[in-house]
């Protein structure tokens, strides 16, 4: 049936027109767990240590990625189930679900589907403290518009609700990129204003983060070319006329291919920033003599995106990723911390039947260099 919607995207607030199936296919899906279980692992002397048994508190910051908005294709974040920070199930994996398979309690996961919050003010305030818990990203949320500011001031403030935060260690999973360079398509990003903005955030951010905690492993995630997302909108037709009518991901909806491609290269450009990111913070913290932290670029979604369909998407928008998605993500995520040879990605490939790598006692999440430079950075024109 036709309806009308406030639509609530990550990326902009609007008014949207759906067309709505009156029975949507169900989202759970078999369960794909069956690592066995493992002996007691002996505690970590330092971060390079780190095992799945060992993570007692999970974080997460960025957009409405992270929000899980859409998943389950309704206006609803769904965040029990989003990728990185949702509590999950054996149906829906996530990352701390993953964990706890592990560990004996993991702590901070957003636990139930919410609307947005404040929704004619987005991003801001885009919290529900007593169920988002450490989950604190925001649907529209940028760099661009004060979020990493916010939710660093929301996760300070719902750290200290657990008496053993200190002591615990510690997930906190970054990726907030898509809403500050999803118009991107006509010139290389590097030379705007708004990505110097981004740069200096994401750095202060991790600033904020490093001096006021310890035992903590950050996941800076990169992004899949986006450039797929068009692709797979222009394959159906509901989901063209829908970007027809809305802007919802700048010129992700209307772009050709000669934008598409600048896009891709600008999110190359990014992520390749985010692996310098990492090298500076592993510099940083070795010369301060940091050996409870840990600054990582996660690169699974790296050039990824061409095998994807429809069902990546939701079938709400057409733009944020599904619940089946967020599955996926979860799993790749869980697959490159674990992942040490850096140069194949130990062949991790996000694809719908993506294998989870199940740990050893001997297992322990990559802390180890990162080599990609921005002098190296391929530029599509």
């Amino acid at each position: 049936r036709l309806k009308v919607l406030r639509c609530v995207s990550g990326y902009t607030l609007c008014w949207h027109i759906v067309m709505r199936v009156s029975v949507l296919l169900p989202i759970a899906f078999a369960g794909k767990f069956d690592c066995p279980a493992l002996p007691a692992v002996p505690a970590p002397k330092d971060i390079s240590q780190l095992h799945p048994s060992h993570v007692g508190i999970v974080m997460a910051v960025g957009d409405s990625i992270t929000a899980a908005f859409s998943a389950r294709s309704d206006v609803d974040e769904a965040r029990d189930i989003s990728w990185a920070i949702g509590e999950g199930s054996a149906q829906n994996l996530t990352l701390p679900y993953l964990l706890s398979q592990y560990s004996a309690k993991v702590e901070g996961a957003s636990t139930r589907p919410v609307i947005p919050a404040d929704v004619f003010n987005l991003p801001h305030n885009d919290y529900h403290p007593k169920t988002d818990n450490l989950n604190v990203a925001e649907s529209e949320g940028s760099a661009n518009r004060g979020s990493f500011d916010e939710e660093w001031a929301f996760l300070a403030s719902g750290a200290k609700k657990y008496a053993d935060f200190d002591d615990q260690w510690k997930v906190l999973t970054v990726w907030m990129m898509a809403n500050d360079f999803d118009g991107d398509c006509d010139g290389p990003v590097e030379e705007t204003a708004h990505y110097k903005v981004w740069e200096s955030k994401v750095d202060e951010f991790l600033t904020n983060v490093t001096t006021s905690w310890s035992k903590i492993y950050i996941n800076l995630v990169s992004t899949l070319d986006l450039s797929n997302i068009h692709r797979i909108q222009q394959s159906k037709a509901g989901c063209k006329l829908v970007h027809k009518l809305i802007d919802e991901g700048g010129c992700i909806d209307y772009g050709n291919s000669t934008q598409m491609q600048m896009l891709d290269r600008n999110i190359h450009w990014l992520n390749t920033r985010q692996h310098k990111f990492a090298q500076d913070w592993q510099t940083k913290l070795k010369s301060a003599g940091r050996t409870d932290v840990a600054v990582v670029a996660q690169p699974f979604m790296e050039g990824i995106g061409s095998q994807f369909d429809w069902t990546f998407l939701s079938e709400l928008d057409c733009f944020h990723p599904s619940a089946k998605a967020h599955q996926m993500l979860a799993i790749g995520l869980w697959d490159s911390m674990l992942c040490h040879d850096r140069g194949t990605q130990c062949g991790i490939h996000v694809t719908t039947d993506i294998p989870i790598t199940c740990p050893t006692v001997d297992s322990t999440f990559y802390t180890g260099t990162d080599s990609v430079s921005l002098s190296t950075q391929s530029v599509v024109v």
